[in-house]
């Protein structure tokens, strides 16, 4: 186990990351209904493993993380081990879509912490008028919070091509991006957990600037252990 893991394990946190190639076309409102979305992956990081759940392929190879690949129907049993041990599960943009869409046919006692409400409300507070959303990969880059599974980046994903790969029998790629995501989006919370402080690119000067994370705390418990992960 490394730093990271130890950290995770300790503090009861997994990251994750849910796909559905449900098409936002066929539904009058786009990405506002996940309950109508199938869910045809998932992606959860336990800091010493990625433990994904799909019935399109029996195999990940995610590149220096011990994987575990299960079909959807072992979900529950998945989500109801942890659910017994007070787990927190740490999404990004997860509050709208993921967290909706795994209720919809699974259910689970864990705690949630959607990322980027705090990384949103950071800068409301940074530039005295509204919040901004920002791009998983250009913030973890910003930060530091470099991920250890791609040695290429060049084919990360946007949804729609995500979308358009997976149909088209890539779905491989597209999973093995959303672990790139899941281990990006633990690292990135330890950091700010940790320091209470969140680098961004301000866009009145488009120069790179550190902001008060301090409004992580309304998000916790009082039982996460601040010890540094590198």
């Amino acid at each position: 186990m490394n730093d990271l893991s130890d950290w995770m394990a300790s503090n009861n946190i997994i990251s994750f990351r849910l796909f559905s190639a449900s098409g936002v076309s066929e539904l009058p409102t786009g990405w506002e209904i996940p309950e109508e979305f199938d869910l045809d992956g998932a992606v959860f990081y336990t800091g010493d493993c990625m433990v994904v759940f799909t019935d399109e392929v029996q195999k990940v190879l995610v590149d220096n993380q011990k994987t575990r690949v299960f079909g959807l129907k072992d979900l529950q049993g998945w989500l109801d081990q942890y659910s017994r041990d007070n787990f927190t599960l740490i999404g990004y943009h997860s509050a709208k879509f993921d967290i909706p869409l795994l209720a919809r046919d699974y259910k689970f006692n864990l705690n949630h912490i959607d990322l980027a409400d705090i990384v949103f409300d950071a800068s409301k507070d940074h530039y005295s008028t509204y919040g901004r959303r920002y791009d998983i990969h250009t913030l973890s880059e910003l930060n530091n919070a470099t991920q250890s599974i791609l040695p290429d980046l060049s084919f990360m994903l946007k949804p729609i091509t995500r979308l358009s790969d997976w149909r088209r029998g890539l779905s491989r790629n597209v999973l093995r991006t959303l672990a790139v995501e899941s281990e990006l989006i633990a690292k990135l919370y330890s950091k700010i957990l940790i320091h209470e402080e969140i680098k961004i690119i301000d866009e009145r000067t488009e120069r790179p600037v550190t902001i008060s994370c301090s409004n992580v705390r309304d998000y916790i418990g009082n039982d996460i252990r601040l010890q540094e992960e590198e």
